[in-house]
């Protein structure tokens, strides 16, 4: 029988502990995808007494409880940010891990050191939850190498997504963003959907993909969201449009451009019914045409799905 593939969990909020929570509830699926058992390790969190629906899973407070032990294989990190999340990574890295992530401003800001890293290492980085969760746009991207990428286009942020269903439906931006954080949507403090932060993490990564090069999300300007009036979804509706936060990269033939803003979409497109937290996004290409995903781009439960997606993939191909 082939051996466990040990996993340690860095984090352990909405989206650790729904990783936890799939990995106690479904083994026998897992193994069967994986070709092996997945054992969970523990998990790695700040506040070891705090109380948690995680599955039972064991916590420590210090991350290298799991980056030196030998039985686990597999870093999962869900911590977000890029301190400690970086340093982390690297450690992973050096101790032999592979590593699955799904922190989007880690992997578009430091997307050179760690792939460097990686392949040092000869280990897996890999980040499918990092763009539109359960979606699998990161896996078409990659697929996509022999294909020349023309337009990327999409809603990559659910928060957003929301707040302007809720414009649409006559509400004032403060009284939707209001019930966006109430829902769970929207942080406390909203500024990287709003402002535009987080899709443009998102459609930095998708540009690296699909050019072979870091495409920094510096490079991505940014229109937030904040200025939008009611005056102006009237105006959109006379042209039987809405008005969404769409991500959109140009790519040219000397230049690839990058913005994220409010823009008018067709009423009836995936665009502009979408309603909640779902991604829409859409890739032209020369050789494959226009290709258009859509699904839940936001949850613990979607990312988990993506996440243990990534670590399935890892545990065939070590087997």
């Amino acid at each position: 029988m082939t051996a466990p593939l040990g996993v340690g969990l860095l984090g352990l909020g909405t989206v650790g502990s729904a990783v936890a929570r799939a990995m106690g509830d479904r083994p026998r699926r897992l193994e069967h995808m994986a070709g092996r058992p997945l054992r969970l390790a523990g998990a790695a969190v700040r506040d070891g007494a705090k109380a948690r629906d995680a599955g039972g899973v064991s916590v420590t407070t210090d991350p290298f409880d799991l980056l030196d032990d030998p039985e686990v294989d597999v870093i999962v990190e869900v911590i977000g940010g890029t301190d400690p999340a970086f340093d982390l990574h690297l450690a992973a890295f050096e101790r032999g891990k592979h590593v699955v992530t799904a922190n989007k401003e880690l992997v578009a800001r430091r997307w050179n050191e760690l792939h460097e890293a990686a392949r040092l290492a000869k280990r897996e980085l890999r980040f499918e939850a990092s763009v539109a969760a359960a979606v699998p746009v990161v896996a078409a991207a990659r697929m996509l190498a022999a294909s020349r990428p023309r337009v990327v286009r999409g809603l990559l942020n659910g928060t957003t997504t929301y707040i302007c269903a809720q414009l649409d439906a006559r509400r004032a931006f403060d009284e939707a963003l209001a019930d966006a954080q109430r829902l769970g949507y929207a942080e406390a403090d909203p500024s990287a959907d709003v402002d535009g932060l987080d899709p443009a993490y998102k459609l930095s990564i998708l540009v690296s993909l699909l050019e072979g090069r870091h495409f920094h999300p510096d490079d991505v300007r940014r229109t937030s969201l904040r200025g939008v009036t009611a005056a102006d979804v009237d105006e959109a509706r006379t042209r039987g449009a809405a008005l969404r936060y769409l991500a959109t990269a140009d790519f040219g033939e000397k230049a690839t451009k990058a913005r994220v803003a409010p823009e008018e979409v067709p009423l009836g497109s995936l665009e502009g019914e979408a309603t909640g937290p779902q991604n829409v996004v859409r890739i032209e290409t020369d050789l494959a045409g226009t290709l258009v995903f859509s699904g839940p781009g936001a949850g613990g439960d979607a990312t988990a799905s993506a996440i243990l997606g990534d670590v399935i993939a890892i545990a065939r191909a070590t087997r």
